[in-house]
C-alpha cells in the first residue's frame, strides 16, 4: 500500500480510492471526502487527524481523538 505517513490531505477528495494497506498515520483528513473509499479500517482512522467536515464510508466511526480534539477547540 501507498505511505501516506503525516500527509496533508485536507480537503481532498478520494472518493472511490482503494485504501487496502495504505499508511495514514499522522495524516490530516481534515475535510476529506472518504464516503465511497474502499477497504479503509477504522483502525486505519485511529492513527489520523480529521474534524466534522470529514466524510466517511457508512459504517466506519469517527476516532475519539477527533471528537476530544474538537472538543478542546
Amino acid at each position: 500500500g501507498a505511505d501516506l505517513r503525516g500527509a496533508n490531505l485536507s480537503g481532498a477528495n478520494l472518493v472511490g480510492a482503494r485504501m487496502i494497506g495504505v499508511d495514514l498515520e499522522g495524516a490530516d483528513l481534515s475535510g476529506t471526502d472518504l464516503r465511497t473509499a474502499e477497504d479503509l479500517t477504522e483502525e486505519q482512522l485511529e492513527l489520523t487527524r480529521g474534524d466534522e467536515a470529514t466524510v466517511l464510508p457508512e459504517g466506519l466511526n469517527r476516532p475519539e481523538a477527533w471528537r476530544r480534539a474538537a472538543r478542546a477547540g
